[in-house]
This record gives structure tokens, sequence and C-alpha cells, in this order.
């Protein structure tokens, strides 16, 4: 599960990994500041509201700050937006995208429909960039690249896995899980997410 960590390089290598963090062995979650791209969720969701926020490192390393954020009408929608610390290529991302899927019970039919899709939601990040996923009250899911919209991808299911890598609790990110729902649950939009 946690292969693609041979392929994390310091110390001027290339890094070429995207969930470093979703291994299982972190060495911590601390907490980040909350207010990043919080206009662009305000304008994409109604009654948006910020929930937790944390920092991921490993083994000393910061990787990025993640931040949850949800609507507090009905359906309403939720959003997670990650500001990278640290370079990522696009393949990298994509790639892992799917194997935590597949860590969570994604079906192989399942990861192969999304796998286009994905690539194109995906852009190489370099330090300070960010991705921003937001679900939309239909069930579809939006990409941001650095705040500027770059695709959408249909389907509850999806949407619903994906967030999950972050918040179902057999992510593979647990402490991370912890301070993003942190005391939030239960509440409307999180439904999938607050139970054990």
């Amino acid at each position: 599960m946690i292969s693609y960590l041979s392929k994390y390089r310091l110390f001027g290598l290339p890094v070429n990994a995207f969930f470093l963090c979703l291994a299982m062995l972190f060495s911590g979650v601390t907490i980040a500041s909350s207010t990043h791209n919080q206009s662009l969720v305000s304008k994409n969701m109604s009654q948006v509201e910020g929930l937790g926020h944390g920092r991921m490192t490993y083994w000393g390393f910061t990787l990025y700050d993640a931040k949850l954020y949800a609507s507090k009408e009905l359906k309403g929608g939720i959003a997670l937006d990650i500001q990278y610390l640290r370079k990522f290529e696009a393949k990298a991302l994509v790639k892992q995208t799917l194997d935590e899927l597949k860590n969570l019970g994604v079906s192989d039919t399942q990861r192969a429909e999304w796998a286009d899709p994905l690539a194109k939601a995906f852009k190489t990040v370099q330090v300070g960039d960010s991705i921003t996923a937001i679900k939309k009250p239909e069930g579809s899911t939006q990409f941001f690249y650095n705040g500027q919209f770059v695709s959408e991808i249909s389907g509850e299911s999806f949407s619903q896995a994906f967030f999950g890598i972050w918040l179902h609790p057999k992510t593979s990110a647990p402490q991370l899980r912890k301070v993003l729902l942190g005391q939030y649950c239960p509440r409307v939009n999180l439904e999938a997410y607050c139970h054990d």
C-alpha cells in the first residue's frame, strides 16, 4: 500500500509522490492556517462554514496544509482545500489517488473509469500551489488549481469516494481525518463520514 514511498526523495532529488501524507506512518499533524482559498469556496457554496484544518508532516518534513469546508444547507456540499508545501508531480497524484480509492474498496472497473477524468483534474504542484475540490449539491466534484477552475467529475459515487480518501473511517490518514472532522460530527453534508 505504501510502496510509492520508495520514490520519495529529499536533499535535492525529485519528489515523485502526491499522497505521502496518506501513508500509515505519519510523524504528526499540526494546526495550519484556516483562511487559504476561503473566498473561492464561499463563491461556489452557499452558507459555507470552515471546519477542521491541519498541516501534514512526514518524518518532520511538512507536506501540505488541508482545510475542510461544509455548507450549512441540506445537501449543500463540502470542499477540501490543499495548499502544498512541497513539489508533487501530476502523474504521481493520479496514481496515488487511484491506489487510495482501491484501499477504500473501489473496484478496478470503477477506478479505470475515473482515471482519465482524474488526469485532467490534477496538475503538477509547486510549493505554495493549491488544489481545491468542491462537491456540488447535485453530486459532481469541481477541481480548482490555484483558484482557477480546471475540470469537473460527475457522480455522487465519485464524490463520496474521493473525499473519503481523507474522511472515510478507513482512510490511511486517520490523524488528518481526526483534525478535519474534529468536533463537527454529526452534521449535515458529512453523514457519509461521521461514523467509525
